[in-house]
């Protein structure tokens, strides 16, 4: 019988380095899911035609169980195997979270899968307090039709109005957990809000060290969770081709993320990363507004959408309402504006995301996750009146809710639909 060990569970730091630590779930192939693929690469182990990485010996390191929970024994033979083919065919469920014990990755469990009572659906801890990171959304800049000016207390994350229709992040964790949880508020709004109009992703890293600095002036020394809204001030240009060179963006975003893992009071952090939403839904609830087109729009730096604002050289009305397929027929105009929204779906977004994945899988930022709210489609309710292009109150809590419903903690909510 073949036995594999799996020294680097033992005494990772003296043999191999850094190694952050898995749930041993039999995700042998770390894909996400545990299958026959998983299966087959086991017994690959056995007849040595396969040789594992540590942190996949880890993932596959299930068995003995004890009372159905993997009791890891440093070493992947047939015993695992045997218990990875069990999961695959579903003969067989682990079950670490909500049973009351906290092991492995688990931050708390308090014996349920219930979000907003200070343990989450994931068996980690809620935020204590919340930080901001962005832009003129991040400002809530016109949110109530007057152009220029920041409402912070109607800001999609870090909001604090209380009587709105936002019900932004801070008020939704106030309200689960007021005592645990330092809400913001108007006079806390400078110690948590660190968001500037015009911010580009070069902008990241000194937010970040401002977030750090912040972090002294909370009860706890330490940030609960950061949220990250950059990279629309990157792509709105005077051209497609004036975005921000994606390798530049990708590096200034590697600099910002460094900050946040360099500290102790912002590495275990939530970092929240938003994606950059589809601006072109912007121009397209208001396209026909024409002091949007010919007055508000031509002063607003995102001319590579919004030139020709009244133009619709579009092939149809059906590839108006398709942004993400160029048709037989449709205009320079129109092609631009499609151009445009491809370069955040397919280039930049993947940056935040992916980049993202590879801090949270190396332990640098193990508790960060990346929400994709790309699809969500505004509407002439969601775009103030004043600059006709800044989300509305109505867009900020769109954009609250999407993003919540998406996290973990709107996994398990029964208003969660998206």
């Amino acid at each position: 019988m073949k036995r594999v060990p799996v020294l680097c569970l033992v005494i990772p730091v003296l043999l191999c380095g850094t190694v952050s630590a898995v749930d041993p779930d039999g995700d042998v192939n770390v894909d996400g899911e545990v299958d026959v693929v998983d299966v087959l690469w086991g017994y690959q182990v056995l007849m040595d035609a396969r040789v594992l990485s540590t942190e996949q010996e880890m993932h596959g390191d299930v068995a003995p169980l004890i009372s159905g929970v993997p009791a890891p024994d440093g070493t992947f033979d047939l015993g695992d195997v045997l218990v990875i083919l069990r999961l695959a065919t579903g003969d067989l469920a682990l079950e670490y979270c909500g049973d009351g014990l906290i092991q492995y990755m688990e931050q708390c469990d308090d014996g349920n899968h219930i979000a907003g009572d200070g343990c989450d659906v994931t068996c980690m801890l809620e935020p204590t307090n919340q930080f901001n990171i962005g832009d003129s959304i991040g400002e809530g800049e016109a949110a109530n039709g007057t152009i220029g000016e920041a409402h912070h207390e109607t800001v999609w994350s870090t909001g604090y109005a209380g009587g709105d229709s936002v019900n932004a992040f801070n008020e939704r964790f106030e309200s689960v957990d007021s005592a645990g949880y330092y809400e913001n508020n108007a006079g806390r709004d400078p110690v948590f809000n660190h968001a500037v109009s015009g911010a580009v992703m070069g902008d990241f890293a000194g937010q970040a060290q401002s977030v750090v600095a912040s972090t002294s002036q909370t009860p706890s020394g330490g940030a609960g969770q950061v949220t990250v809204f950059l990279g629309s001030n990157d792509v709105c240009a005077d051209s497609n081709a004036d975005m921000t060179d994606p390798v530049l963006f990708e590096a200034q975003y590697r600099a910002g993320l460094d900050v946040l893992a360099s500290d102790a009071s912002t590495q275990y952090a939530q970092i929240h990363v938003s994606g950059i939403p589809a601006i072109y839904w912007l121009w397209n609830a208001e396209r026909n507004n024409l002091l949007c087109r010919w007055l508000i729009w031509p002063q607003v730096p995102c001319q590579n959408l919004l030139a020709n604002a009244g133009t619709n050289d579009c092939a149809s009305s059906a590839s108006l309402e398709d942004p993400d397929n160029v048709y037989p027929g449709d205009g320079t105009v129109c092609q631009r504006r499609k151009e445009f929204h491809r370069l955040i779906r397919e280039t930049y977004n993947p940056i935040l995301r992916d980049v993202l994945e590879e801090y949270r899988a190396a332990g640098d930022l193990p508790n960060a996750s990346y929400i994709d709210i790309f699809d969500i489609r505004f509407d002439s309710a969601h775009v103030n009146n004043g600059d006709c292009f800044h989300p509305s109150e109505a867009g900020h809590a769109l954009i609250a809710d999407r993003q919540w419903c998406r996290s973990q903690w709107g996994t398990d909510s029964p208003q969660c639909t998206n």
